[in-house]
């Protein structure tokens, strides 16, 4: 699965991008220079047999810095040509790659990928309270012109709900697949490097940081106090706030997202 030669990033981990650089390079620069000859107009250059000619070329230097894009492309190229040492994996169908893929290995694929929608509200929290805002200056105007307002909520549920969203944070999760009930791709975004929406076919990549087999599950939401929690008690709480919108069930693999583009 080549990598187009003009990507479209939506999201890409500046950070991450140049330590798997400077990893696989032994190193990086930022910046180049080059060196042009140029012959002065309208002036014949003599040979270098020739005596006594007068010096008609000048040099100028240009510097070069390079973008985030252009590491990219060089990171995958590099990836690609030692796909066994760095275990980089270009995946066609994961369906079929599901058993060999492992923890560390880095993934690339095509994916038809989303936020899920209450992930979407979670982590955008000035949206949520927009929406409230709305249905709250709707209510007194859909009564006033004899509409059903029963179907709205109320004060009380407002104000609930804008409680729970100032508790109830989440990371920005971004989950896809391939196929209706097959193989799951999800990992966090960090808000600094996304670009764009992400929705739709696109190409990811990123290191597999754990493994989700058939019937393993967690929840895509964060949990309140996290930290202060150990291990069974995060899982418990995981296993009590599930529901289908916002729960991954296995296979899948969570990933440290470098990429997402198209």
């Amino acid at each position: 699965m080549p990598i187009p030669s003009l990507p479209r990033f939506l999201y890409l981990d500046e950070r991450a991008l140049g330590e798997y650089l400077s990893i696989v390079e032994e190193g990086l620069s930022d910046e180049f220079k080059r060196r042009l000859s140029l012959s002065a107009p309208g002036v014949d250059v003599p040979s270098l047999g020739e005596v006594g000619g007068s010096e008609s070329n000048s040099e100028e230097e240009k510097v070069v810095r390079e973008t985030a894009s252009q590491r990219f492309i060089r990171l995958v190229a590099a990836l690609d040509a030692n796909a066994s040492r760095w275990r980089y994996r270009d995946v066609a169908d994961l369906a079929e790659s599901f058993e060999s893929l492992k923890v560390m290995d880095f993934l690339h694929a095509q994916v038809e990928m989303e936020i899920p929608p209450v992930v979407q509200l979670m982590s955008q929290p000035e949206q949520l309270n927009g929406m409230l805002d709305m249905l709250e200056a709707l209510r007194p105007m859909a009564s006033m012109m004899g509409e059903d307002v029963d179907g709205l909520p109320g004060e009380e549920q407002t104000k609930a709900i804008r409680g729970f969203g100032k508790v109830m944070k989440s990371d920005v999760v971004i989950v896809g697949d391939q196929v209706e009930n097959g193989p799951k791709v999800t990992g966090k975004l960090n808000k600094e490097y996304v670009r764009d929406t992400i929705e739709g076919e696109v190409f990811v990549l990123g290191k597999i940081s754990k493994k989700w087999e058939k019937g393993e599950s967690h929840s895509l939401l964060a949990l309140p106090g996290a930290s202060l929690m150990s291990r069974a008690q995060r899982r418990q709480a995981a296993r009590q706030q599930q529901s289908d919108e916002n729960t991954l069930t296995g296979p899948a693999v969570t990933l440290d997202i470098l990429a997402v583009y198209r």
